[in-house]
């Protein structure tokens, strides 16, 4: 396929005309890229899975990562709750065709479909998934997919307000690098599809491409359709600990990178308290660390005052908290692309307000000359410090009057000359955000779509080689990314630092490795950076509470060569360069205590920590009934929200969502659930005030006149659910 600058897109507003065209170029064997999470093609790609499953003849193999699913229930209970979800959250969103096919092992066996990442926990015992996985970092997947001879890509993307360019805005992570790696080709080796949809927010920046890049564009009324939305789920004390841990370790006018889940929600809710709620943030902190920093905790300073310089943020995934960060004004640290000028900045030597010293600085450090070249101009006028009225020609600037201007930076004269209608301007190309891509709940893409066109500006959505790696603009990178922290969760860490994040001890994918490697050796690149692991320190699976913080594992995301900060719900250490025998006793510190012994033990036996060696009594106190007691008293709980973000749930939805998250771990055994059903039959059956928001949310569960023994049994169930594991105390919503 020759590339040609003037290419014109063919455009369509019938997805099965485009198949035709597309089958025309590329012919019967189709190697097909869809992007990561939200950008995915889903008309185009379920009509061409549909054309593949009729026609045999066609070979169609579909890289991609994070399939979507709408929610399934796998019980009674849970459908009742789904049910719901369904008709108001998910009535327009069309499933990809091969999940229902895959899930059930039914695909046909002309189509192959291979994930780098999956839903967590998704596709656990899915037998072709698990086969079809491909272990790598989320920055080797372009070169990956180019090797596997991918010939089409496709992607959702938006339209801008002019129609001459569109935005790839929540999905340009792997399409950008691709489109790097064709051009070096003398033939682009794919074709490039955007399925127009324009209620995906138009995101300017890296992530803006000519109509002349695409190959083909589907446009029309079929294609805008409401975005997969992703509600925010409920967060515990036990994630909440961890955040306040995690949010004293956050450097102000540094770099934060963070995921989504409960835990981002929690990290970027409790950084905000600590801007504007400082009493409350420092209090709750100094309880949970105790009278004295722990001695395993004393190479890392509290960061407890509030954002003066703000954070950047630099992130692969931009959570919704982002968003809330920024309004906060926490996330308002902006850098700038050019290493120079962001030195000058972050050294206070200039300000963001472009003035004299402006020139005269980037003059002094040599990153100008006098007089200006016409590369000298042009870098002044892209960031807003020459007045872009002047044209360079020959050393000379010709102004709008067709007068001649010296490019002379020794004259306060010339200097103001050069600047004219720029001075007590603000830098332009200022960025507060890089991401990679953007997945969350409905309100997220509504607050994306609203925001003022300086504020959209701020955030430059681009390549994943970009936000996850240094290898290009190393020095860029450096300047920009200071004092950079990457938070990351894991399943399990085992006593010696290792990292468990992707999946189970027989080989089961839970998820992928996708950028967590890639974070992790940025922060032993960058000067100050750190890699921040997060973990509660337990789990409980069917009433039986387990420790993730193990002895050994069979396998390892993160080595432990590059174990770095590790945090739990009893506190944060630093194993960056400790012998092993302080990383084991580090890792007991923030252990449960009702798995010290056996752990230590372990130790011990292994030669690793001498037999002399006594748990400390302050370790004593890591119990999930020290830190509820901590969060208990009025002023704590009403700004610990279940969903401090918001949520999409209803009231009865977001109450029914936690109950139902504790019931799905709670014990199972029948006499167990006799006691919870005898429970539950009390609650179902007082109608006092007290008891109202159970009945409201049984209601929602359609239980409210269940008819039949069973769902009067599953009545009772949630009923005591919902007494046992809601604190009416708690605000739902922040």
């Amino acid at each position: 396929m020759e590339v040609s600058p003037n290419k014109v897109p063919q455009r369509f507003n019938a997805v099965e005309a485009c198949i035709d065209a597309l089958l025309q170029k590329v012919g019967k064997k189709i190697v097909l890229g869809l992007p990561l999470g939200l950008g995915k093609a889903n008309h185009f790609a379920n009509a061409l899975y549909a054309r593949a499953a009729a026609d045999p003849s066609i070979s169609l193999t579909i890289f991609t990562a994070l399939t979507l699913e709408r929610p399934r229930g796998d019980s009674d209970i849970t459908r009742r709750f789904v049910q719901p979800l369904l008709d108001r959250l998910y009535s327009h969103y069309q499933d990809l065709g091969y999940v229902a096919a895959r899930r059930k092992g039914e695909l046909p066996n002309n189509v192959e479909v291979i994930e780098f990442f999956m839903e967590p926990g998704a596709l656990l015992g899915n037998h072709y998934a698990q086969q079809h996985y491909v272990s790598t970092n989320y920055t080797e997947v372009p070169a990956e997919l180019l090797r596997s001879g991918i010939n089409v890509i496709a992607q959702m993307v938006s339209p801008s307000p002019m129609g001459d360019k569109y935005s790839l805005s929540c999905n340009p992570d792997l399409t950008l690098p691709l489109l790097l790696m064709a051009s070096e080709h003398k033939e682009k080796p794919f074709f490039l599809l955007g399925e127009v949809n324009p209620q995906l927010p138009y995101m300017p920046g890296s992530s803006e491409l000519a109509e002349t890049e695409f190959d083909f564009l589907l446009e029309g009324e079929s294609f805008d359709t409401p975005l997969f939305p992703a509600p925010a789920m409920p967060v515990s004390f036990t994630e909440y600990a961890i955040a306040f841990h995690i949010a004293s370790l956050v450097t102000d006018g540094g770099t934060l990178q963070v995921g989504i889940g409960a835990l981002g929600d929690a990290v970027c809710h409790v950084l905000r308290l600590r801007h504007t709620e400082n009493t409350l943030f420092s209090r709750l902190l100094g309880e949970l660390i105790g009278t004295e920093l722990p001695p395993y905790r004393k190479s890392l300073p509290l960061q407890i005052a509030p954002f003066q310089r703000g954070l950047y943020g630099a992130s692969e995934m931009v959570p919704h908290g982002f968003l809330h960060l920024r309004r906060a004004g926490v996330l308002i640290r902006e850098v700038y692309g050019d290493e120079a000028l962001q030195e000058l900045l972050d050294s206070d030597v200039i300000t963001h307000t472009v003035n004299e010293e402006t020139l005269l600085a980037l003059q002094k450090c040599g990153r100008i000359h006098c007089p200006l070249t016409t590369e000298d101009t042009e870098f002044l006028q892209r960031f807003g410090i020459v007045d872009p009225s002047y044209s360079w020609r020959g050393h000379k600037l010709l102004t709008p009057d067709g007068e001649e201007e010296e490019c002379d930076l020794h004259s306060e004269h010339g200097r103001r000359r050069l600047i004219g209608n720029c001075l007590n301007n603000k830098l332009k190309g200022g960025i507060w955000l890089h991401g990679g891509f953007y997945l969350g709940p409905e309100v997220m893409y509504r607050e994306l779509r609203d925001l003022a066109p300086v504020e959209r500006a701020g955030i430059d959505m681009t390549s994943i080689d970009f936000t996850n790696d240094l290898q290009d603009q190393q020095l860029l990178k450096r300047a920009q990314r200071k004092h950079a922290r990457f938070v990351n969760s894991a399943m399990m860490v085992t006593l010696g630092g290792a990292v468990i994040s992707d999946a189970l001890m027989d080989n089961q994918v839970v998820s992928g490795v996708g950028g967590q490697y890639n974070f992790v050796a940025q922060a032993f690149a960058l000067p100050g950076a750190r890699s921040i692991i997060a973990l509660p320190s337990t789990r409980v699976r069917d009433g039986i509470c387990e420790s993730n913080i193990v002895w050994e594992y069979p396998h390892t995301t993160i080595p432990r060569h590059l174990r770095d900060i590790v945090v739990t719900e009893y506190g944060a250490v630093d194993l960056r360069g400790k012998t092993d025998r302080d990383v084991m006793i580090s890792m007991l510190s923030i252990c449960d205590a009702r798995f010290q012994a056996v752990l230590l033990e372990q130790a011990k036996y292994a030669g690793k920590i001498e037999k002399g060696f006594a748990i400390p009594a302050e370790f004593n106190r890591n119990t999930p009934e020290h830190i509820a007691e901590i969060f208990s008293d009025e002023k704590s709980l009403a700004m610990l929200p279940y969903y401090p973000l918001g949520t999409d749930f209803t009231d009865e939805e977001g109450l029914l969502a936690v109950a139902l998250q504790q019931l799905r771990a709670a014990d199972r055994s029948w006499w167990r659930m006799l006691m919870t059903v005898i429970k539950g039959r009390g609650v179902w059956r007082d109608k006092s005030e007290e008891f109202a928001f159970i009945h409201r949310c049984l209601e929602r569960m359609g239980c409210d006149h269940s008819d039949t023994y069973e769902h009067r049994l599953e009545a009772y169930v949630i009923a005591a659910a919902l007494h046992d594991y809601i604190d009416t105390r708690r605000p739902l919503s922040g």
